[in-house]
């Protein structure tokens, strides 16, 4: 699927504007200067950064920069899948389909996950920061270069699922005292500091004035709108402003043939929203371990933070893909809990059973 994918990006940036394709002619161009250094920052000029060395020391043409963050993407992917492994017990079915093979299926997934830009580079950091988070003093190194990347990615990004993974730690374990748990706030407020004027920079405030617009993101979200396919939202409540970005488009108000592949998928998501729009379902943030926590967090979070900028649909599209297997996570793991209570409400009516027996 992914290889097939990335196929696919190729001819559609063959025939349409595509970043890639910016990306590889800067490099070639010395466009930030003369040096490998001079392309070293956050946002763009990141990805620009790490394809310099592979063009203008390797020697690699636009098509070899395509294959070679396309496999970065498709390592994402690896590790996401062995994250999910190591935390799903059961098999799941849809319609009698299993559903972790369609989770790791979803075409929009791989779409924007196999050209050389943004897309596949920050899903290798989140699979990799996920990965190592079930197993953080074993896989120090790969939690260290995933938070390397995402940072320099999306730093907005970093810092959310800093944030919210010391929240999921600080909830999640118990006979914690209240001066760790003071402590690990600060530590989060700490990391927001240093992360702070790059995410300024990044949603376009000027520092100075973030306080007297109250963080107001609607002039970038207007600025996004002027593109092909945009929607204003604007004027949308922020419930409206997350569904969008999570959920449409929905066939009618498909931006092209892409929109209707994504419009199916979208369906599936919110046939997932469904399975947890319950008690159970709430219960199971409170319940859930320090990893669910930390997925939900991080999903609700970024998407609140990119829902507010992504006022156009085709953007929507290609940002929400970074953030869906969080919240697939959330669902298959709620799944997995429900399945394993009733497993263990079999074995032990199981056991009362052979306990009669064995009296008779």
């Amino acid at each position: 699927m992914h290889l097939f994918m990335s196929v696919v990006y190729f001819l559609y940036a063959a025939f349409n504007p595509s970043d890639s394709h910016f990306y590889y002619e800067k490099v070639m161009l010395d466009y930030r200067g003369p040096s490998w250094i001079d392309f070293y920052g956050t946002s763009t000029t990141f990805i620009e950064w790490v394809g310099y060395p592979f063009i203008r020391y390797f020697g690699f043409s636009y098509e070899a920069m395509m294959v070679l963050f396309s496999f970065m993407g498709f390592l994402g992917f690896i590790y996401f899948y062995i994250f999910f492994k190591e935390h799903v017990k059961f098999r799941h079915k849809v319609f009698g389909i299993e559903l972790l093979p369609i989770i790791f299926l979803l075409p929009n997934l791989h779409f924007w996950s196999a050209s050389f830009g943004k897309g596949s580079i920050i899903l290798l950091g989140m699979g990799l920061f996920f990965f190592s988070l079930s197993s953080p003093k074993e896989r120090f190194v790969p939690l260290l270069i995933g938070s390397f990347i995402i940072y320099h990615v999306r730093p907005h990004i970093m810092l959310v699922m800093i944030i919210s993974s010391i929240l999921a730690f600080t909830f999640s374990s118990k006979g914690l005292n209240t001066s760790l748990r003071v402590a690990l706030i600060l530590v989060s407020i700490i990391s927001f500091y240093f992360i702070y004027e790059d995410v300024l920079t990044l949603v376009g405030i000027e520092q100075g004035e973030e306080f007297a617009q109250g963080l107001d993101l609607t002039h970038r979200a207007e600025e996004l709108t002027k593109a092909t396919s945009g929607v204003d939202i604007t004027s949308y409540s922020l419930p409206m402003q997350v569904f969008t970005f999570l959920f449409r488009p929905l066939f009618i108000d498909a931006p092209g043939l892409l929109g209707l592949i994504v419009s199916f998928e979208n369906v599936f998501y919110l046939g997932m929203l469904l399975i947890i729009l319950n008690i159970k379902g709430f219960s199971f943030i409170v319940k859930g371990n320090y990893l669910v926590k930390a997925a939900f967090f991080s999903f609700i979070f970024v998407s609140i933070a990119l829902a507010q900028i992504s006022g156009n649909l085709g953007i929507a599209i290609r940002q929400k893909s970074q953030v869906m297997f969080l919240f697939l996570f959330f669902v298959i793991a709620f799944l997995d809990q429900q399945k394993m209570v009733r497993y263990l409400e079999f074995r032990r009516r199981a056991k009362k059973t052979s306990k009669v027996v064995n009296q008779s």
